[in-house]
């Protein structure tokens, strides 16, 4: 393969230099040749030049993009002062290259043009140059190489790629060995187990109508590490984190025993595929590769010296009653002339019984072996049986209870021999099936010590290996059934003839208890067409969640990389769907859960094992992953932004942990709903009937109840999908959340603005009705609230030493919950009336509709529209700016987006990013108000006499004492005053309304709340002003701050003489180095493209640039902060949070490149910092995945520079899905015209090199199901030009309709709106 090129350009005169790093000789070459040679010229050169298709696809979209930025520099210059020189050195010899060069002027005109374009660059034969004009010759004597295609590179590239590649082989494995896809698009890591340490997981995507499994994997031994129903303490195969499971995983896993014998030969071998190899064992000698795929892995293993391939696939089993792990392993016979004979233990290493929580099984492990059992055993552990069903679970509950609970719901696992795909139908029926149809299961041995006799490192399975009988008498030895961990190994005897594989499937998963596994589920796995049916229905499971964003480019790694992301983004923040009958259906999430895997073992992840299945999450996390929910779901509507405004307190902050919605059926209609579902009851006593309405009486979402049903045998006589229509048409749906926390994070409401964009992105006429009509919203109640200053300051021992100030205020003790002292009662009192209201509903995890009630008002649930919570939402944290005015402060006892700054609150911190998202809401109102200044809002009376009064008095006496400020001290005395004014006026609000509300409302105007506004934001931008002043690089965005308090009174406190009250009196700043937070929020607040190319100038420039990765990082080095700040200054620079390149902060940063216009600027950094087209070897995973970080190049071990760790399921998703939904449909699809008209004005944003060489173009699925196609047969850059005209084609007939304009008038925009229209053309010139 050729080396690396370097490629410069340089002007004589100015000696300024741009380095296009990536290319290599071939592709240069053919930029070079422009259109002199052939298709079939250029056919031979990839062949010689790069292994695979692929290889010379990213090498021609590099040149292109390397071209394009060279082009555009050119451009910038004066014509006729200049020359541009090309030298292309291998960056390994810096020697020049065998090419004919020429010197060419930037103004040279087409004819010229024309005579050097003629002479063969490419030709490394001894060939005569093509005779130059003399204006050229007479330059060329200062230059060595001419540059004659920067300004056609890029059209070159398309058009010669058209005859030579088809951009589809790069997921296909039709091409070489060296494909990074095989034909079912799952990508290869090819000898994984000698690869980079990497984990990841399945998606446990089960479908609408099935009951999903957890699992993750490894790239050791044979992937699988855990996997289990509902969280971590369900495990069939114990939780470990990552760095047990990359050791343990080869052992304890999934492992294969083989004793084989070829046809011919008198000897016998045993192989263990997929066990680590031995110290200086060849590396040809075993072939491994994992392909990973959407919703299935695979490990394939090829041992040459024994002409024997295994193969593993996992997939977990969908559109069933219950979760299940299906594993199919094959092993084909690569000799196509002798037969192979094998005797096969093939299984699970350890597998813990149902009932022990993994906290046991770490602490008190031997202990509980105690209690192991395993079931359905017959005769085994006596004389010996055949146990072909076995079942796993304790025999009661561990706890030390006066109540003894039984446990009877337990883990199976069951085997067959599947399928032999060289025999045909008939004869693998007779092989393999028993009298009744079903599949015959095989025997397995649940005893370790019987594979591994003594051996308790599990390395070798001597007692299987060294046994004298054959596999089918071995399986049937006396095994062990209790007091110990089991196993789970089927046994088997297979016969491979020449050329041939054989499958045996085995199937781990959860039931009830023993009767209903094999009385219902087992005649569903032993179905013949079970395996096959299940692995193609998860298919389809993943293929019906990503048909909402299906792409197609030029680049199909790309296309495959919005499909993954958004499959990723909607495990976190759920998938929309309408439950309910036509014309009452309501919105509901499935599918989501928390991100805990074992890399992120901090987290405790729930799934859901129920129909519907999802989990509850973070605020935060829930809130960004739904961002692009109404752009790729309209029917959502403004569903997302009523729910997390609903979530917010009275006091600006919010619960942490948010659950899918609740439903409960009000009381007067359970017997409506009764009749319609039609419960069958089996006796006189309608026991169905009363269980079901038991059920009714309590909250549910639709899959706990037909778990519920289910588990008590509970029928219908309607179908399913019927019960459920019924269920949601009478139910009340709410929201529900629930406080987890010892705190309140400064951040989680900066995400709701973006909710509010993205649904007038769809719906930009429907801006009034959102902010004034649309349903009010409530205020929640956690049990927890923030201390005044008084109670939550404290003199603490000063750490610096040197300092003469032996005391130091802090806040370490921010929030107080129920059941401490200071706790409000009355707060508890107006808690308890909410549990017991009729209408209180409440989820089996505790979140529950905690809705603030008024006193004067019956105890009614206070509610107020969207434009009244977004402005008490603004206003108080305007009021929560600083002692000088410039962050956020994290009074809440947490940190902002960086959790691993949890050291900054308790050291007075605030943040610019929130001050930023605070500015941006004030701007909003301000503009709305102004659309709309014939609308009044009404506030609760508490927010506009006691808080809005006190605040508007501090902001007038700030504002009239700008004259009088002490030129000596011209900010900080009239910040502070201004700082503790506004403390005051939030402290006596939040006492106002720490219980409940008056009842009472104010009504205020558009034009009296714009006036607020605007003074607000005369303010922040004054702060931000200074701010900036502070930056170690001025004009790139400070992120963070904290304040030394030195200087204080401390005075008596009557309520507890161990803590006197502290008061504040000045305070020191401290600003922390840079973090990327601060510039990236910075972008969105800043008017011109000029300012934003600045900042972006100005990061570059700065220390939170890798020049080695050529990626952003998350942060400069910290060397000069304390441990005091948070664990970020725990982790090594480089890891983690400590000058890391962190996905999702850098992905913040790209999008806001798009945003503000910088085109340019974003294609250039996403070449090297977006995962598709970054170094895949390097970044240590599936190019289709995002990782949280990559380890940057501060990191002391450079061996793991640009290695991702942390996968799958991090904000990054939300964050492309909106670089995405800029690229392809621009800023704003749908737009108002001036005389109110509703159109559609797709203007997406991609380069000429996305669309398709042959068929100039690029596709997208707008609004989740209108296929919208741009043609571009000059491959411009999109931004540069608009579409002319257009062809709409509708649903209802495929009718194509042509539109004479690029813009579709008020009736298409509002069928394509509708869903009317299935797809939509449209032409650029």
């Amino acid at each position: 393969m050729d080396q690396p090129l370097t490629v410069e350009t340089e002007t004589l005169y100015r000696r300024r230099r741009v380095t296009c790093k990536g290319a290599k000789v071939g592709v240069v070459r053919w930029a070079l040749h422009l259109h002199a040679v052939t298709s079939s010229t250029l056919q031979a050169t990839a062949a010689a030049k790069f292994p695979t298709r692929r290889a010379a696809g990213d090498e021609l979209r590099r040149a292109a993009s390397c071209a394009s930025s060279t082009r555009r520099w050119i451009q910038s210059w004066p014509r006729g002062k200049h020359f541009l020189f090309v030298r292309l050195v291998k960056s390994s010899e810096r020697a020049r290259l065998p090419f004919s060069y020429h010197a060419v002027p930037a103004d040279v005109d087409a004819k010229e043009f024309e005579m050097i374009e003629a002479a063969d660059f490419g030709s490394k034969s001894a060939q005569k140059p093509v005779q130059v004009p003399t204006k050229i010759e007479s330059q060329a004597k200062f230059v060595s190489v001419a540059v004659i295609v920067t300004a056609l590179l890029a059209v070159f590239t398309i058009f010669s790629i058209a005859s030579t590649y088809d951009p589809s082989v790069l997921l296909s494995a039709m091409s070489s060995g060296a494909s990074e896809f095989d034909e079912h698009h799952r990508y290869i890591i090819r000898n994984f187990d000698l690869a980079k340490p990497m984990s990841n997981f399945l998606p446990g995507l089960a479908g609408i109508w099935g009951v999903p499994m957890w699992a993750f994997y490894v790239n050791r031994g044979q992937g699988i590490t855990s996997f289990g129903k509902f969280s971590k303490d369900s495990a069939i195969a114990k939780f470990v984190t990552a760095e047990k499971a990359y050791q343990q995983t080869p052992f304890t896993g999934f492992r294969t025993f083989i004793k084989g014998k070829r046809a011919g030969e008198e000897t016998s071998f045993t192989h263990m595929p997929f066990f680590p190899r031995s110290a200086g064992e060849p590396v040809e000698k075993l072939e491994r590769n994992m392909k990973i795929g959407s919703n299935d892995m695979v490990v394939e293993e090829t041992a040459r010296d024994l002409q024997l391939k295994t193969s593993v696939q996992y997939v977990i089993a969908p559109e069933q009653d219950f979760p299940a792990l299906i594993r199919s392993i094959t092993f084909t016979n690569l000799d196509g002339e002798r037969a192979l004979d094998l005797e096969v233990l093939d299984g699970l290493g350890r597998l813990v019984p149902n009932g022990l929580s993994n906290g046991n099984l770490d602490m008190m492990g031997r202990t509980m072996e105690a209690w192991m059992n395993v079931y359905n055993v017959g005769a085994a552990s006596s004389t010996g049986a055949a146990v072909t069903q076995p079942f796993f679970h304790i025999s009661q509950d561990t706890g030390d209870n006066a109540q003894v609970r039984l446990i009877k719901d337990g883990y199976f696992a069951v085997a067959y021999v599947d399928k032999n795909p060289d025999d045909s139908v008939e004869k693998d029926a007779a092989a393999h099936l028993d009298r009744d149809g079903q599949r015959t299961l095989l025997p397995f041995v649940v005893d370790p010590n019987l594979v591994y006799d003594l051996d308790t490192t599990l390395v070798n399975p001597s007692g299987f290996f060294a046994a004298q009988e054959d596999v089918a008498a071995f399986v049937q030895r006396p095994q062990g059934t209790t007091s110990r961990t089991p196993c789970a190994f089927a046994g088997a005897k297979l016969h491979l003839a020449p050329g041939a594989s054989v499958t045996v499937t085995s199937i781990y998963g959860y039931a009830e208890d023993l009767q209903t596994l094999v009385g219902r589920y087992l005649p569903i796995l032993r179905s013949p067409s079970y395996s096959d049916g299940k692995r193609a229905a998860a298919a389809a499971v993943v293929q019906s969640v990503t048909k909402k964003v299906a792409t197609k480019t030029a680049n199909p790694v790309f296309d495959a990389y919005v499909e993954q992301d958004y499959l990723d983004n909607v495990l976190r923040g759920g998938m929309p769907i309408l439950l309910g009958p036509p014309g009452h259906e309501k919105v509901f999430h499935v599918f989501s859960r928390i991100h805990g895997d074992i890399e992120r073992d901090y987290n405790y992840f729930i799934i859901d094992t129920t129909y519907f299945s999802q989990g509850p999450g973070n605020f935060r996390d829930v809130n960004q992953n739904r961002r692009l929910d109404v752009f790729h779901s309209p029917f959502v509507q403004d569903f997302n932004l009523r729910m997390f405004l609903s979530l917010v307190q009275a006091d600006g902050f919010n619960p942490l942990t948010v659950a899918s919605t609740v439903f409960k059926v009000p009381f007067e209609k359970i017997d409506d709903v009764l009749a319609e579902i039609q419960v069958v009851d089996a006796d006189q006593a309608h026991t169905a009937s009363n269980f079901v309405r038991d059920l009714l009486r309590r909250s549910f979402r639709p899959g706990q109840f037909f778990r519920d049903c289910n588990a008590a045998n509970i029928r219908f006589a309607k179908p399913r999908e019927e019960v459920v229509n019924s269920l949601v048409l009478h139910a009340v749906q709410d929201f529900a959340a629930k406080y987890e926390q010892n705190g309140f994070w400064v951040d989680h409401w900066t995400y709701t603005l973006d909710l509010l964009d993205n649904y007038l992105t769809v719906f930009p006429d429907r801006e009034e009705f959102v902010l004034f009509d649309s349903e009010p919203v409530p205020f929640f109640m956690s049990p927890a609230y923030v201390r005044p200053r008084a109670a939550r300051y404290s003199a603490e021992v000063n750490p610096d030493a040197s300092s003469p100030h032996r005391q130091i205020v802090r806040s370490y003790h921010a929030v107080t919950a129920w059941g401490e002292s200071d706790f409000s009662a009355d707060r508890v009192a107006a808690m308890n009336a909410i549990f017991t209201d009729p209408n209180y509903i409440v989820d089996i995890n505790g979140a529950a509709n905690v809705w603030q009630r008024a006193r004067n008002n019956h105890n009614a649930v206070v509610r107020v529209a969207a434009v009244a919570k977004l402005a008490m939402l603004t206003m108080l944290k305007f009021a929560s700016l600083d002692p000088l005015g410039f962050g956020v402060e994290m009074e809440g006892g947490k940190p902002g987006w960086n959790d691993a700054m949890n050291g900054l609150p308790g050291l007075l911190g605030s943040g610019m990013p929130e001050t930023y998202e605070m500015l941006r809401l004030l701007k909003y109102l301000d503009g709305a108000l102004q659309r709309f200044r014939q609308r009044s809002v009404a506030f609760p009376c508490e927010f506009v006499d006691v808080f809005l009064g006190k605040l508007d008095r501090a902001l007038t006496d700030y504002e009239q004492s700008a004259g009088r400020a002490d030129p000596l001290d011209p900010f900080h005395r009239r910040e502070f005053v201004y700082w503790d004014a506004t403390n005051s006026a939030r402290e006596a609000y939040r006492a106002a309304v720490v219980a409940t509300f008056d009842g009472d409302m104010r009504v205020l105007s558009a034009d009296v709340l714009q006036n607020y506004v605007g003074r607000m934001i005369r303010k922040v931008e004054e702060g931000v002003a200074r701010a900036l002043q502070t930056s170690a690089v001025p004009g790139v965005s400070p992120t963070y701050f904290y304040f030394d308090c030195t200087n204080f009174s401390a005075q008596p406190n009557a309520a507890d003489a161990s803590k006197p009250i502290v008061t504040p009196l000045s305070f020191d700043l401290r600003t922390l180095p840079l973090f990327l937070e601060g510039p990236t929020r910075q972008l969105k607040v800043l008017s011109t493209v000029e300012e934003r190319k600045r900042v972006y100038d100005l990061v570059k420039a700065s220390a939170l640039y890798d020049a080695e990765l050529r990626m952003f990082m998350l942060s400069a080095s910290l060397a000069p902060m304390g441990q005091d700040v948070g664990r970020m200054k725990a982790f090594s620079p480089g890891w983690l949070e400590n000058q890391s390149i962190w996905l999702h902060m850098s992905y913040k940063f790209y999008l806001e490149l798009l945003r503000g216009g910088l085109y340019a600027e974003f294609f250039e950094e996403i070449q090297t910092g977006l995962v598709p087209f970054m170094d895949h070897e390097r970044y240590g995973r599936s190019p289709l995945e995002a990782a949280s970080f990559i380890v940057s190049s501060a990191f002391p071990d450079k061996r793991l520079h640009g290695v991702s760790y942390l996968a799958r399921l991090s904000g990054s998703t939300a964050e492309f899905l909106s670089m995405w939904a800029i690229m392809m449909a621009g800023h704003a699809p749908f737009v108002v015209a001036d005389d109110g008209a509703l159109t559609l004005q797709l203007k997406p944003v991609l380069p000429g090199w996305l669309f398709d060489a042959e068929t100039h173009e690029a596709s997208f699925t707008f609004l989740g199901s209108v296929l919208v196609t741009y043609v571009n047969p000059a491959h411009v850059d999109t931004w540069t030009a608009a579409p002319v005209r257009a062809e709409v084609t509708l649903a209802a007939d495929q009718r194509v309709v042509a539109v004479a304009s690029g813009v579709l008038g008020a009736e298409w925009a509002q069928k394509v709106r509708g869903g009317a229209v299935a797809a939509v053309r449209l032409f650029f010139q």
